[in-house]
C-alpha cells in the first residue's frame, strides 16, 4: 500500500499545530477568547475550550474557509469568473484554466492540504488528551472535535479523490491521532466509513450534551443539527438516499427558517445568514479578501469578474413584477469602470469595510452549512420514488427566493430534474464553495473561460496530491 511520508507538509502541520496549541502563536489570532497557556493547556476545562476555539479560528484562515474553500480557489475552478485585465497569464487565469500543476497554482493547492491537516492535527490533539479527564464539558468538546475532523477530511476527499462509485481506489490519509508517524492512504470507501463513524459519534455526543455556557452566537459552534447536516451531505455523496433524507430532516428540526423574498439582499453581506445558517465561522477579516477578489474599486489582475452566462442560469428573461429571483437582484452588481463588469457583491458590506461597525445581531463570518442545501438533498432523495414530494422540497427554496413555484412538468424526467437542481444550487451557492463539488458529483463538464471546455475527467475534478506526500520512490 502507498504510504505518505508527511515529511514536509504533514510534519510541518504537526509542528505548527504543536507550537500553536502549546505556545499561543497565531492559533487563536481571529478574535477568539482565551489565552493558550503552554504545557498547562489541558490541565483544566478552560484549556480544552480555548484549544477548541483555536480549531474554529484555524478553519476560518485564508487557506481554508476564510477564502480558498468558500469564495476563493474552489469557486474559481468552478468557472464562475473570468479576468482579462492583463494580456499575459496570471496565477488567477491559470487557476481558471485548471492548470493544477503550474507552480503558483500548485502552491495554493498544497497550502489547502497543509492547513487542512494542520486543523486535523489540532483536533486530534484535543481528542488525544480527553481520556482520563472528567471535566463536565469534555463530552461536548469531544463531539465538536470529532465533527470537525470528519468535516475537513470530507472536503479533502471531495477535492483529492474520485467519487464514491470508485470505492476501492486510494483516496487520502484519514488521520486519527496527533502524530508525525506516516499514515497510509485509505480507499475511497474506507474514508467514507471513517468520516461517517466520526460524525455518528459526534452526533450522539452533541445530542446528549448541552451547549457550553457563554459561547454565542450558537451557529459559530458545531451542534447536533450541524452534525446531522454533515451526515446528510456525506450520505448524499455516497448515494444513500434513505440516510441522507433522515439526517437532512434531523438537521432541519432545529429552529431554522428562510428569510423571505426581498430580505435576501441583507442575508449575507459578509455575515452569517441569520436563521438560515446552521453552522458558520467567525471571520471578521474575511472582508479584506472579499474586497480584493470580488469587489475592488477598479479592475485588477486579482479580480474575479462574474461571467456573462450568469443571466442565463437565472433565466432573467422570464422575470416579471411578481416572478423575480431576489438572489439575482441581491448577489450581483453591474458597474462601469474602463468597461462594464459584473461583481459578486453578495458577500461584501461596504459600510462595514469603511466604518468597522457591525449591525446589531449580525456576526461577520463564513457560512458553512445553510438550510437550502438540506432541501436540495431532500428533493434528490425523494425524486426516484416520489417526484411530487421532491417538487415540494424544491419549492420551499424557490418560493422563498421570490419565484413562482415549479410545476411537476418542470422536473418530469431525471435529466430535467437534475438540470433544475444543479441550476438551483448554482444560483443559491455562488460564492460559498459548493458549486465545483456539485458539478463533480454529477459528473458534468464545465464550460471554461474563452471557449475552453473542461470534460468530467480526473484531470478536471481530482486535484494533484502534494509531491512531498509521496515516499519510497512512488510517484
Amino acid at each position: 500500500m502507498m504510504h505518505f511520508s508527511h515529511s514536509s507538509i504533514y510534519r510541518t502541520s504537526w509542528i505548527i499545530a504543536f507550537t500553536c496549541l502549546f505556545s499561543g502563536c497565531g492559533f487563536l489570532d481571529i478574535e477568539t477568547p482565551g489565552i493558550v497557556n503552554n504545557d498547562k493547556m489541558f490541565e483544566n476545562e478552560q484549556g480544552f475550550i480555548d484549544a477548541m476555539n483555536g480549531v474554529y479560528a484555524s478553519l476560518a484562515s485564508e487557506d481554508l474557509y476564510g477564502k480558498q474553500l468558500s469564495f476563493g480557489f474552489v469557486d474559481q475552478i468552478a468557472q464562475l469568473y473570468y479576468n482579462d485585465y492583463e494580456t499575459s497569464e496570471t496565477t488567477l487565469t491559470r487557476t481558471y484554466d485548471l492548470k493544477y500543476r503550474d507552480t503558483d497554482v500548485r502552491a495554493q493547492i498544497d497550502a489547502i492540504w497543509s492547513k487542512a491537516y494542520n486543523v486535523i492535527a489540532s483536533a486530534n490533539s484535543i481528542l488525544d488528551n480527553i481520556p482520563g479527564r472528567e471535566f463536565p464539558n469534555l463530552p461536548r468538546i469531544k463531539g465538536e472535535a470529532l465533527a470537525i475532523r470528519a468535516f475537513v477530511h470530507f472536503d479533502l476527499l471531495r477535492l483529492f479523490a474520485p467519487g464514491f462509485e470508485r470505492k476501492e481506489e486510494l483516496a487520502i490519509p484519514y488521520v486519527k491521532h496527533f502524530s508525525i508517524t506516516p499514515v497510509s492512504r485509505s480507499s475511497v470507501y474506507e474514508t467514507y466509513q471513517q468520516i461517517i463513524a466520526d460524525l455518528v459519534d459526534a452526533y450522539t455526543l452533541l445530542q446528549e450534551t448541552a451547549p457550553i455556557s457563554g459561547r454565542t452566537p450558537k451557529e459559530l459552534y458545531v451542534t447536533s443539527h450541524a452534525t446531522a447536516a454533515m451526515l446528510a451531505r456525506v450520505y448524499n455523496w455516497a448515494g444513500d438516499h434513505t440516510k441522507a433524507e433522515h439526517f437532512a430532516l434531523e438537521a432541519l428540526s432545529g429552529n431554522f427558517s428562510f428569510t423571505r423574498e426581498e430580505q435576501v439582499k441583507n442575508l449575507f453581506m459578509g455575515y452569517t445568514a441569520q436563521t438560515e445558517c446552521i453552522w458558520g465561522l467567525h471571520a471578521p477579516k474575511a472582508y479584506l479578501n472579499v474586497r480584493t477578489c470580488l469587489c475592488p474599486s477598479r479592475l485588477t489582475s486579482y479580480f474575479g469578474m462574474v461571467r456573462n452566462n450568469y443571466q442565463n442560469i437565472f433565466k432573467v428573461e422570464s422575470f416579471t413584477s411578481t416572478h423575480n429571483d431576489y438572489r439575482y437582484q441581491s448577489y450581483f452588481t453591474r458597474t462601469k469602470w474602463e468597461r462594464s463588469v459584473v461583481l459578486l457583491t453578495k458577500l461584501y458590506d461596504k459600510h462595514y469595510d469603511e466604518e468597522q461597525t457591525v449591525p446589531a445581531g449580525r456576526t461577520p463570518g463564513i457560512n458553512l452549512i445553510r438550510i437550502p442545501e438540506l432541501y436540495y438533498i431532500l428533493a434528490e432523495s425523494a425524486y426516484d420514488q416520489d417526484p411530487a414530494r421532491a417538487l415540494e422540497y424544491l419549492n420551499e427554496v424557490v418560493t422563498a427566493r421570490g419565484l413562482h413555484p415549479l410545476i411537476l412538468s418542470d422536473i418530469g424526467t431525471p435529466n430535467a430534474f437534475r438540470e433544475v437542481l444543479v441550476n438551483e444550487i448554482v444560483k443559491e451557492y455562488w460564492g460559498e464553495g459548493q458549486i465545483f463539488f456539485t458539478y463533480k458529483r454529477f459528473g458534468l463538464p464545465m464550460d471554461g473561460v474563452n471557449g475552453k471546455n473542461h470534460p468530467a475527467t480526473d484531470v478536471t475534478y481530482i486535484l494533484p496530491l502534494p509531491e512531498s506526500e509521496y515516499a519510497n520512490g512512488i510517484n
